[in-house]
């Protein structure tokens, strides 16, 4: 599997929340994703800062690049550009490479391992960082059961 290192941070923090995972009127995969790290989290993901296996079938994939833009944003950002920077942010933070690969159980032990302070990475323009950070908390937790 290949994977957005935000995109499994997602994933952990709307688990966390309790919000079931459905499919999206974009096509993404985010919901299929979900189901299979955590009914499998042995799973071997490639971590990259680049369309992955959720953004595969999302129809604002183009040519390898999301056209998608974050107009909530003041400026409006493209997706990609907005995705590709955090996840940047992200691999600094947890101390990872682009490239690298590890079960999806390693990578929530080293998700736990930079907990401090990941909220202020990976929380979105007008999110509460702390509430972000209590639910992907929680969602480890739980993934830990």
């Amino acid at each position: 599997m290949r994977a957005r290192p935000h995109h499994l941070i997602d994933i952990v923090t709307q688990y966390g929340a309790g919000r079931p995972f459905r499919p999206s009127d974009y096509g993404h995969a985010v919901h299929t994703v979900a189901e299979r790290v955590i009914s499998d989290v042995d799973v071997t993901i490639e971590f990259v800062v680049d369309a992955d296996d959720i953004c595969a079938p999302c129809v604002h994939l183009v040519d390898g690049r999301c056209d998608d833009v974050l107009s909530q944003l003041d400026p409006p950002v493209s997706k990609q550009d907005y995705n590709d920077d955090l996840d940047r942010r992200l691999l600094v933070h947890l101390e990872m490479t682009e490239g690298q690969v590890m079960s999806f159980r390693e990578y929530l032990g080293v998700i736990r391992a930079h907990l401090d302070g990941i909220e202020q990475v990976c929380a979105h323009p007008g999110e509460d960082p702390a509430g972000r950070l209590s639910k992907l908390t929680e969602g480890l937790e739980k993934l830990e059961e």
